[in-house]
């Protein structure tokens, strides 16, 4: 099943909260994650978890999965980093990101899998939109995470852009990253869906990113609660959408 980590306009902490999310998914929902940095303008995750970019073989790997197969053989393009937990960090370059994800067919293939495997798939495609390359993993997705900053601009630009994604057949949720100009009622009642998170600001969001996965779970700051809260509103979205519909039993996953 397919999740897109999306930006309205370069918004920040998509990547760090793709990996927040993965790292505190449900304890109830027992299913492994796979977050793909999936970002043509350049991938931060290698660097900042000292991981080499993987994404070439990853789509590499799809165009021979088996489709009747239990679940996908990640270990092949990916490093676990927490339990159940997968991260395929993207290239740092822009220009072999796009080169890779535009040959062979390679956005369609990877998402196509994703879509059919029985893990959840967070996909991080930073400013990329369901016209671009990256097209097939929106039109894939079960559910789309779009990040905006909390000023009136950025938002005003939202309600559009959620019809687009909605097009795509995707439950659109919104997340709100770092202070806003009005209140949090009043953001809700603007974009006209309850379906919105509002996430702190934080000097230490990406040391928050790498506690997660040491299996460090403190709860004391308000970016653990946000991601917590994000990772259940996901976790229950998958439950029921229609494109969430593979969901097997955690044992089986197992």
């Amino acid at each position: 099943m397919n999740v897109v980590f999306g930006s309205q306009s370069g918004s920040p902490g998509v990547s760090v909260w793709s990996v927040l999310v993965a790292g505190l998914w449900p304890t109830d929902d027992a299913l492994e994650r796979v977050v793909v940095e999936a970002d043509v303008d350049g991938g931060v995750m290698g660097a900042r978890y000292r991981l080499d970019s993987t994404t070439d073989r990853l789509i590499a790997a799809a165009p021979r999965w088996d489709g009747d197969a239990l679940s996908v053989d990640v270990s092949q393009f990916s490093a676990r980093v927490a339990d159940r937990a997968w991260l395929v960090p993207g290239p740092r370059s822009p220009e072999t990101a796009m080169q890779l994800w535009r040959a062979a067919d390679g956005a369609r293939s990877v998402a196509a899998m994703g879509a059919m495997d029985r893990r959840v798939w967070l996909f991080d495609v930073g400013r990329a939109r369901p016209d671009g390359v990256l097209g097939p993993v929106f039109n894939e997705a079960a559910c789309v995470v779009l990040f905006v900053r909390g000023v009136s601009e950025e938002l005003a630009k939202v309600r559009g852009r959620m019809v687009a994604l909605k097009r795509t057949g995707a439950h659109v949720m919104v997340a709100v990253a770092g202070r806003t100009d009005h209140s949090q009622s009043e953001v809700i009642e603007f974009l006209g869906t309850k379906h919105v998170h509002f996430l702190p600001e934080d000097p230490r969001l990406v040391d928050d990113s790498r506690e997660v996965w040491s299996g460090q779970r403190s709860r004391r700051r308000g970016v653990w609660a946000a991601g917590s809260s994000l990772a259940g509103a996901i976790s229950e979205v998958l439950q029921y959408s229609p494109r969430g519909m593979m969901r097997v039993d955690a044992a089986a996953v197992r």
